[in-house]
């Protein structure tokens, strides 16, 4: 009987183990105020844009702005992008990123529940905040959201200014992706030590052409985000 018992209640165990692994995400605060990061995506893969997140003047939270175009047919979407937990490797391959930035335990199954965004991996930003659907009809996607699960201190588990933003394909297919790099906030206040730039960023400050699109950064995008 005892040794029934034991065997029996193994299983319980062990659900009961794995169910405590995946803790809620934390509310970043005191986030460096006006602290500025930016991806731009490689112009030799399908999908164009950037990323940029911007912290708000209060510490709380990311304020995030995001232009994407140039997608390939829309069959092969909806698309997804997510913060992944390493820099884009020096050869460009989206593969070495490894994946989605999740230090609390969250697998991608089951899919982001976007009522209970803290539940969800911090790094899953298109799962919180929605996905790249109507792509026939709209070429380019933009979308301006507050992140309050990531963050721009670098002592932070869910800092991202050293890592990537990969887009997907809705089977998986990694089709882009870049580095996150600091841009200098000149106009406004920011107190971060901010890791040395990878590769495949972005300039630093004021305002990029990429492929004829302007994408914002830097000072300007820093006060008219981190003051929404």
């Amino acid at each position: 009987m005892k040794l029934f018992t034991m065997i029996t209640a193994l299983p319980l165990f062990a659900v009961s183990v794995l169910g405590q692994t995946a803790l809620d995400a934390p509310v970043t605060e005191n986030n460096p105020k006006f602290a500025t990061y930016q991806a731009l995506l490689q112009e030799s893969n399908p999908v164009q844009g950037q990323i940029t997140g911007v912290s708000n003047d209060n510490g709380t939270g990311v304020n995030f702005n995001v232009n994407f175009f140039g997608f390939p047919d829309a069959s092969v979407g909806p698309f997804a992008y997510h913060i992944h937990e390493f820099a884009v490797p020096s050869d460009g391959n989206c593969t070495g990123t490894g994946g989605h930035l999740s230090p609390y335990g969250r697998n991608e199954t089951p899919p982001c529940d976007t009522t209970q965004p803290e539940t969800c991996q911090p790094g899953d930003l298109s799962g919180k905040h929605g996905a790249i659907a109507d792509t026939a009809r709209e070429k380019s996607f933009q979308v301006t959201y507050l992140e309050l699960y990531v963050s721009t201190d670098p002592t932070s588990a869910t800092f991202f200014g050293n890592r990537s933003v990969v887009v997907h394909a809705s089977n998986g297919t990694r089709l882009n992706c870049g580095n996150f790099t600091h841009q200098i906030a000149t106009n406004a206040t920011e107190t971060v030590t901010a890791p040395s730039p990878t590769k495949t960023g972005g300039a630093e400050g004021g305002l990029t052409t990429l492929n004829g699109a302007l994408v914002f950064a830097g000072a300007a995008l820093a006060v008219v985000m981190g003051s929404l």
